[in-house]
């Protein structure tokens, strides 16, 4: 029975000693208590994570909520010993199936991330039964891990764009940057102008700054002058998208004062030709 539980909780150094069911009125749904133990010699420090020789059993036993195994909810339970750290002092062990200081296991937090990605933050919060503000917690954790484990975005930067954008109705802008050669955005802020676009170089480092080659954008000085300033060598570029739409704005405007001139000259047939808008080949 243990060796089935093992393979079903996939947590790598990690012993299932026991598994009960639990049914209390005071509880809302039937509990699945599975008692674990790291394996002999996984003691690690829960500060720099670094193995050391333990110092007792601790004071207790704790609980992680897990991933629910269809309609029971399960919970992990696993006495916290201590080790001796020289360089922490004595702290509680680190366990391989959670994060330092966190109620729940990891996968149960990976579950909650994707569902944040899916779902609303109260619809998330009601499907796995925590509180709203306990899932906003958990999906900013993972994202905090998952930054550190993945490399820079601003590593490799070479063509890169610029451009703002606006939401609520036009009263509020971000400003967007996207890496040309991956396809992806690489930094994003509130705000637009030569300040907001500064805090972009600002998080980069010398030789980050010096493999980007090329900046496209739109005509704006402030974007100008701070590539001149921060990457000196690299190539300004006017985006195409930018380019068709001054040039499909120039047309409407020709085609504008043509009609008007037609229209004033009594020629039905200009008048006509002029009343269809341009579109760009």
């Amino acid at each position: 029975m243990n060796r089935i539980f093992n393979q079903l909780l996939n947590v790598k150094g990690t012993v299932v000693e026991d598994a009960r069911i639990v049914d209390s009125p005071l509880r809302p749904v039937p509990v699945l208590e599975i008692r674990v133990r790291p394996r002999k010699g996984m003691l690690r420090c829960s500060r720099c994570g670094r193995r050391r020789h333990g110092y007792d059993q601790g004071g207790g036993v704790r609980r992680w909520r897990h991933q629910d195994f269809g309609c029971w909810r399960v919970e992990l339970v696993a006495s916290m010993p201590r080790v001796d750290c020289p360089e922490c002092g004595v702290v509680v062990a680190r366990v391989p199936w959670a994060e330092p200081g966190s109620r729940f296991t990891k996968d149960f937090e990976a579950e909650c991330a994707w569902l944040m990605g899916v779902a609303n933050q109260k619809t998330v919060s009601g499907f796995l039964h925590v509180a709203w503000r306990t899932a906003g917690d958990i999906a900013r954790r993972v994202a905090d891990r998952l930054r550190t484990a993945m490399p820079s975005p601003f590593d490799g930067l070479t063509v890169i764009g610029v451009d703002e954008t606006s939401h609520r109705k036009g009263h509020t802008y971000i400003t967007v940057v996207v890496d040309h050669e991956r396809h992806r955005v690489v930094w994003a802020h509130d705000g637009y102008g030569r300040d907001v676009f500064d805090l972009f170089f600002q998080q980069l480092a010398e030789e980050q700054k010096a493999s980007i080659r090329v900046v496209t954008g739109d005509g704006a000085r402030w974007i100008d002058s701070c590539v001149a300033a921060h990457c000196p060598n690299a190539e300004r570029v006017l985006d195409g998208f930018h380019i068709v739409s001054w040039m499909t704005g120039a047309l409407d405007q020709v085609r504008k004062r043509l009609w008007n001139d037609a229209r004033r000259a009594g020629d039905e047939e200009a008048t006509s030709a002029c009343a269809a808008p341009s579109t760009p080949s």
